[in-house]
């Protein structure tokens, strides 16, 4: 319903409308209480008529109006007229909204970085109050002269009488402003997450991704997922690859391009996990991005007029260096000590490929075991954790299990890695926290242009990696064979070797091993298990040549 000039709604003054979308219309008006001019958001009719809906939403906009964050728009009031009309009263803004701002084009990589870093901050207060937004878009983020500002805040959640029951999707229409619609699905579906289309239950992480998909409108001045409809959109989120942003925009640094396809992963498993996780990336990109060298150059014929800037200059890049130097001090990459251990996780693979499944995961603790430095959870005294957990011995050390063995077996740090497929690339990730506090001991991602690669990249990875938590650069050099060299350079031999290294001795376990040097007869350390296996099985004089051939 429309409200004209001069009407109250209790102290508020309406003066003028100022837009009008699914989650209601809103109107400048006069805080007659206060003598200020504010925004009222006038709910629509049917949230004001449902006793339940109503006590839901202002126990929700209570909880909203809770979060001081200068990132997110305030909320004054909330109250019911006489007419029965429902409204919240909000801090008026002056500036535009991100939607209006795209319209112009992708936005320089200094002032993404600028905005992307104040939405990570507001997400991050509102999760940690338990409030979800699920309608993350560039119409709900108002740019001021004073930094980025989420609108709507839990609002979607708080109106959507379905939210938690998945309401179908067949009903949602994308409205051509971009804006939510009345009475449908919660959030617009060129900025839901996976979990939201298929009607899942929600948590944070589909806030980072919608957030991701507005980063990537920020950066290639188009939207990841296109279409026509809003099911060809659907089906574009649900099951294609975007194009890389740097495919787009070659100028952008890798590592912005990195924040924004890890919050745009599918699995919501691999995403970014925290909006402070994401933040920390960011703000990272950020410096980085600050500490490259200028292009612009000092031209001979000026140089004398110039002297006295150029002075100046080098005396602030004297005073940031100091600044950036405490910075990196402060915020310096934990370290482990050679009497920490680690329980390496299973890899989280969304590309689809069974091979990567377990290979990974024994690549890498054949290429840390190389450390004198790290010390690695055996197989063994994993088996026994699972197994005091009532978990099976050959269970998939999901990021979940990894951390209870973890703390059942006293470990410091746990190792996650991820795989995913872009095109014909495949990106690799380590991440790497202590298991008690989770804070963040280090991250790492790395590309392979093609699956033959993926092995050499891993030990990459792990090169960087035990550098990067402690270990000299000396003797990761010392101690650094190829995973190639180490083991194999077929991934199918390495998925049997991987599949029998978590069972113990059985003749199940043997097949495994001559799987591996049937497919690979120069992969020595297989040669080598098999021999133990035979052996361990009675068979000594068999298992005896083959460790001797291995050797």
């Amino acid at each position: 319903m429309a409200l004209s000039a001069g009407t109250r709604l209790g102290p508020y003054e309406i003066l003028a409308p100022l837009g009008a979308g699914g989650m209601g219309e809103v109107y400048t008006a006069r805080d007659t209480r206060l003598d200020r001019t504010v925004a009222v958001k006038v709910l629509p009719p049917d949230v004001a008529a449902d006793p339940e809906r109503r006590a839901r939403f202002e126990r929700e906009a209570r909880a909203v109006a809770a979060l001081q964050h200068p990132n997110i728009c305030t909320i004054h009031d909330v109250g019911v007229a006489t007419e029965g009309v429902l409204f919240l009263v909000m801090e008026l803004l002056a500036g535009e909204t991100l939607q209006r701002r795209l319209a112009r084009g992708p936005l320089d990589e200094r002032e993404l970085i600028e905005i992307a870093t104040a939405l990570t901050g507001a997400l991050d207060a509102a999760h940690a109050s338990g409030i979800i937004h699920r309608d993350i878009k560039p119409a709900n983020i108002f740019l001021t002269g004073h930094g980025a500002k989420v609108l709507d805040f839990g609002l979607a959640k708080a109106t959507a009488s379905q939210a938690a029951a998945g309401a179908s999707m067949q009903s949602t229409r994308l409205a051509a402003d971009g804006l939510t619609e009345q009475g449908q699905t919660v959030g617009t579906v060129a900025y839901m997450s996976p979990e939201q289309l298929r009607g899942e239950a929600v948590d944070v992480r589909t806030d980072l991704f919608s957030l991701g998909l507005v980063l990537y409108e920020m950066a290639t001045g188009r939207p990841a997922f296109g279409g026509a409809t809003s099911a060809m959109i659907s089906a574009a989120i649900l099951h294609e690859q975007p194009r890389p942003p740097r495919e787009i925009r070659p100028a952008l640094s890798s590592a912005l391009e990195h924040i924004i396809l890890k919050a745009i992963e599918k699995d919501r498993r691999v995403r970014y996990q925290h909006a402070s996780e994401m933040r920390a990336d960011i703000q990272r990109a950020g410096r980085d991005s600050d500490s490259r060298p200028s292009a612009s150059v000092v031209r001979p014929s000026r140089a004398r007029t110039l002297r006295p800037t150029v002075a100046l200059a080098a005396a602030g890049l004297a005073l940031a260096a100091s600044v950036a130097g405490g910075y990196m001090y402060l915020h310096r990459p934990l370290k482990l000590t050679d009497r920490d251990t680690i329980v390496l996780a299973d890899f989280a693979n969304t590309t689809g490929d069974a091979v990567f499944d377990e290979t990974l995961r024994q690549g890498l603790v054949v290429q840390l075991e190389q450390s004198p430095f790290l010390s690695i959870v055996s197989e063994d005294r994993i088996r026994k954790a699972l197994q005091l957990m009532g978990q099976s011995s050959g269970a998939r050390l999901t990021g979940d299990v990894a951390r209870d063995v973890c703390v059942r077996t006293g470990t410091t740090a746990m190792v996650t890695g991820s795989i995913a497929s872009l095109g014909t690339r495949y990106v690799l990730g380590l991440r790497a926290e202590n298991c008690a506090t989770g804070d963040l001991l280090d991250q790492e991602q790395l590309t392979a242009a093609r699956k033959e690669d993926v092995l050499n990249v891993l030990s990459q990875l792990a090169s960087k990696f035990r550098t990067r938590v402690g270990e000299s650069l000396a003797t990761v050099q010392k101690h650094s064979t190829s995973l190639e060299e180490a083991t194999t350079s077929s991934l199918d031999a390495l998925k049997a070797y991987s599949i029998a290294m978590k069972f113990q001795i059985d003749p199940q376990v043997v097949a495994h091993f001559k799987r591996a040097v049937d497919i690979d007869p120069n992969f020595a350390i297989a040669h080598a298990r098999l021999g133990l296996a035979y052996s361990g099985l009675g068979e000594s004089l068999l298992g005896e040549q083959i460790t001797s051939n291995a050797y």
